[in-house]
Order: structure tokens, then sequence, then C-alpha cells
């Protein structure tokens, strides 16, 4: 992965003028590339660490990460063998942490997020919770939040497949979600699918652009957890078993 040179793509106003820090290699942590490394001692918690974002960006800067480019597979393998601390170690915090905030602060930081999907034509939604039966009471606030957040999305002729829980399709829920959506953007296409098979939550537009988001909608706001964006191989591996359940739609 090269990283992107400071004042193009992130935001920065110039490059930084000295040369960066050289690291070398203890066995957890290396410099590699343009930006200058730093480290903390002891390890951030997660806690801390968002705390951190949150006065970098009042700052006006951005804390951003290097990733390796890992298969589902092989991210399913480390967390099983050596935990989350496989990935912590070789990461650096970035703004895709979403911590705890106001609903409307939370609804257009994921309405950014999604928009920058940027659907033509087609958006797949695997959330098992997606209609959750826990909205029932508030079903028509939930709608106008996930209203809210889709609006980037929302374009004439969508066609969005949400693949979701048989037990979290409440039907007051779903009526009141696609009515939502409807109102927003009346040409829109939508399909739901039953399945148990998917836990996490994937968005891919046109079987292309794919995002993996840590909690369901119905949560935003309410819990600190993760967007990120998926690798074509991970795209390709969701699409897979996204394919697999419709075939076998009677």
């Amino acid at each position: 992965m090269t990283d992107p040179v400071p004042g193009s793509s992130t935001g920065a106003r110039h490059a930084p003028a000295n040369s960066p820090v050289e690291f070398g290699d203890d066995g957890q942590f290396r410099h590699d590339g343009y930006w200058n490394s730093f480290q903390f001692d002891p390890p951030l918690t997660h806690e801390d660490a968002l705390l951190l974002v949150t006065r970098a960006e009042e700052l006006g800067y951005r804390m951003l990460f290097r990733r390796a480019d890992y298969s589902l597979e092989e991210v399913q393998a480390r967390l099983v063998d050596q935990g989350p601390s496989a990935f912590l170690d070789i990461t650096w915090l970035q703004e895709d942490i979403t911590p705890k905030e106001p609903p409307a602060t939370a609804e257009q930081r994921m309405a950014k997020r999604i928009g920058k999907l940027a659907p033509k034509a087609d958006l797949i939604i695997t959330d098992p919770y997606l209609f959750t039966r826990t909205r029932v009471k508030d079903s028509g606030v939930y709608a106008a939040s996930l209203g809210t957040m889709m609006a980037p999305a929302l374009i004439k002729g969508l066609q969005i497949t949400a693949v979701v829980k048989p037990s979290g399709n409440d039907p007051t829920v779903h009526a009141a979600v696609e009515a939502e959506l409807r109102a927003r953007e009346p040409g829109l296409r939508l399909s739901v699918v039953e399945s148990d098979d998917f836990h996490d939550r994937f968005w891919i537009a046109d079987r292309a652009r794919g995002l993996i988001i840590g909690t369901s909608l119905n949560k935003i706001g309410r819990r600190i957890f993760f967007v990120d964006e998926l690798s074509v191989t991970d795209v390709a591996a969701v699409l897979s078993e996204v394919d697999r359940i419709l075939a076998s739609q009677p």
C-alpha cells in the first residue's frame, strides 16, 4: 500500500519539511514509508485512543493507519490464533473508529461514509438486524434515522437487496423503513432475503465497492464500532455467499 503524499488526499496543509524518522524493527514496530511514526509506551487503551482521535480532529489532524490487505479467511484465522493484538500491533488508528456520540452526529458521520460507496445501480446490505423487532415501538424514528444515513446513496432505479435474519425481519419495522426509503426516492426497489448465514454487516455497491460496519445501524450512536473498506478479494468473497443465498431462494 502506498501512502498518499500529505496535502493531497488527506487534507493536510503541506508535506513535512524534514525527512521521516527511521525506526528499527524490534519485532512489533517498524517505520515504513513517507510518514514519521509514533509509538506509545505503555500501549494505548481503546478508550484513550478514541480520546486522542477526538483531540486530533479538534486540532485539524487525521489519525490514519497502515494495514495489510487480508482476506476475510485470513482475518478470521489470525483472530482465532492470535487475538486482536495480531492486528493492533501493525495498524495505526484512523477516523473509521466511531465513538459513542449523539444520534444526529452519528447519523451524519454514517451518511458521509455510505455516500462514498456511490452506488449507480445496485446496493447489497447484509445486516441481520436491519429490521429488528427491538425498534417496533419507535419504528418511525428508526426509519427516519436509517433514511438519513442512506440518503446520499439513494438514486432513481436503485436496487437494494437486504439479507437479514428471519428473527430480525419484523414486519412493522420493515414496512416503516421501506416507506421511508421510497418517500426519499420513489424509484428505488427493495428486495429482502432471510438467512442466518451472515453475522457481519457488509454494504456493497455495484458488486465492486464495499464497507464492513461493526454494528447494525439500529445501534448507531450507542456503541463504539468501526467502519472499514473491503478489499476486492473480500468483496468477491461476500458476493459469492450472497449469490449462493439468493440462488437457494424459492
